[in-house]
């Protein structure tokens, strides 16, 4: 079969002004270009779109109505403040149930593409890896001052900072099923952990990283979302017994990629020094004092 690649999104509406308003358009913009510029290649891409009920207008060519999600992370337990966050594992099962393709990509909304995102990704798969692999690509950040469509130009040119997080992965369509993803929601801490370390086990432990081609960036690096703290207990909880589930489940090679992040994220994150630290940060206006800290250090996650 050949690659072709069902592209998953998740829009939601926003002000057109706010950070979210401005990235979703260069994001769409972007699409656009890489979506045709695939066209041209012989690329066969289709991006779908899956969102909450009445969050119609988010969608914008040339993503397509890809399904509608019927729960967030609200439904699972009341969290504050109070974001409607979907569920990782709802979004890509609704955005592959229509898919014809070989591949899924899933990448969160403010991650922009290069022209030839999809062209690209079809030769990593065809000369790197193979069709069974699935991988990551690491973002760019580049700097915050961009605002406008008709800046992606110059930002195409930035050579930008590798982001060593996971918001951008690659992987065949059968994968969808097997993984284990909990009830993590995105939009905060730990979920993407959680599906590289699901990725490695469905796939045999053969998940790869890709960090020396530069297909994907992120204007500035705000990480504002690390002091909702709420939602990263909640995602480091349903992560931990979904770690449990996988390792009971599948023979787990030692050093693998899903058992370097067991025993360098997850388990550090759970110990209990860990948990007081977090319980500090419920305090008034500690949460929110990290985040300015953190970005000074130049932390994505």
């Amino acid at each position: 079969m050949p690659v072709s690649f069902t592209h998953i999104i998740n829009p939601f509406v926003c002000e057109p002004n706010t950070e979210h308003g401005i990235a979703s358009r260069i994001t769409y913009a972007s699409l656009g270009i890489a979506y045709e510029r695939a066209r041209q290649a012989g690329v066969k891409v289709e991006i779908n779109a899956v969102i909450l009920p009445g969050e119609e207008a988010a969608i914008a060519a040339p993503a397509k109505f890809g399904g509608h999600l019927h729960q967030t992370v609200q439904d699972i337990r009341a969290l504050h403040p109070w974001r409607p966050f979907p569920l990782i594992a709802d979004i890509l099962k609704a955005g592959s149930t229509s898919g014809t393709s070989s591949h899924l990509i899933y990448t969160n909304m403010d991650i922009v593409l290069q022209p030839d995102f999809y062209a690209q990704l079809r030769t990593l798969i065809e000369e790197r890896f193979d069709s069974e692999t699935p991988f990551i690509i690491y973002r760019r950040n580049i700097p915050g001052h961009y605002t406008g469509i008709d800046q992606l130009p110059d930002m195409y040119d930035e050579p930008g900072d590798v982001a060593y997080g996971f918001d951008c992965f690659v992987f065949p369509m059968a994968y969808v099923s097997q993984l284990d993803l909990g009830r993590c929601c995105i939009g905060a801490a730990h979920f993407d952990y959680l599906m590289f370390m699901a990725l490695d086990a469905a796939s045999g432990f053969r998940m790869q990283r890709v960090n020396d081609i530069p297909l994907t960036f992120h204007i500035g690096n705000d990480i504002s979302w690390s002091g909702q703290i709420d939602y990263i207990e909640h995602n480091l909880a349903e992560s931990m017994t979904a770690i449990q589930r996988m390792r009971q489940r599948y023979t787990v090679p030692e050093n693998s990629q899903f058992d370097r992040l067991d025993r360098n994220h997850f388990r550090p994150n759970a110990r209990i020094d860990s948990l007081i630290l977090r319980k500090l940060k419920r305090l008034p206006g500690i949460a929110q004092l990290t985040v300015p800290i953190k970005r000074w250090m130049g932390r994505s996650h």
